[in-house]
């Protein structure tokens, strides 16, 4: 079997896609291959042989834009549902298969999220493989502008905010898990991202003031890795 794949939709040049790599390696305990969705014509034979698959978010783009690329991209997120391969997708993948599945995505400033950030579980969340040993509320590393404003059918709620709501699903009958926060990330490892893409955030010296002084005070999250570690026990062979 192959190693587990990772979606990357950022620019090739970004260096956060290396970032994001290492995140996603230590909070599995995995290798994983990297493919460039902008780069790389997707298609079924990429989810071939994968024990799992993973993808995250973008710092440059947004699941709405006309990119061909994207539209391959939200096309292999129903691939990997229909076959049923186990995946998790975080951030822009939440939209992704939210929008693919026909939800629906925008953008409210007064939602946007950048820091630690206690969810709650729902009663689904409770019950579920991989999230049920999560506490709740949990902590989670969330930074996004786009939210997912309604959830397609055939997907279960599995954890929620006080300011988004739509925070974490599974659809159903799929090994098929995504979340609008980051479970590969630490708090450390968000600072980083932010410190990145905070001028993609906002150009706001007040906001940017605000965000360095929330995430300086913002607990650690180290539950959230439970749910790759978990992702990577329910792929495993039975």
């Amino acid at each position: 079997m192959l190693a587990p794949l990772l979606i990357s939709v950022r620019h090739p040049d970004d260096s956060m896609t290396g970032h994001e790599r290492a995140c996603f390696e230590q909070a599995t305990g995995c290798r994983v291959d990297l493919v460039h969705a902008m780069t790389t014509i997707l298609d079924r034979s990429w989810l071939e042989d994968r024990p799992f698959i993973l993808c995250d978010g973008s710092g440059d783009f947004g699941v709405r834009d006309p990119h061909p690329w994207i539209h391959r991209f939200l096309d292999l997120l129903l691939d990997a549902i229909d076959l049923k391969v186990p995946s998790y997708a975080s951030c822009f993948g939440f939209q992704g298969v939210a929008l693919a599945m026909g939800g629906e995505v925008g953008r409210d400033p007064e939602k946007q999220e950048m820091g630690v950030i206690p969810l709650e579980l729902t009663e689904a969340g409770a019950q579920d493989p991989l999230f049920s040993q999560l506490s709740s509320p949990f902590n989670a590393p969330l930074g996004h502008n786009d939210q997912v404003m309604r959830l397609p059918k055939g997907v279960t709620l599995l954890a929620q905010g006080d300011l988004v709501q739509n925070q974490a699903i599974r659809v159903d009958g799929a090994p098929f898990w995504a979340s609008q926060f980051h479970p590969e990330l630490t708090k450390a490892n968000l600072v980083q991202r932010w410190e990145h893409y905070r001028d993609q955030f906002t150009t706001d010296t007040e906001i940017i003031h605000s965000v360095d002084t929330q995430l300086d005070q913002s607990p650690e999250a180290p539950e959230v890795h439970l749910l790759l570690r978990n992702l990577v026990a329910a792929a495993a062979p039975q």
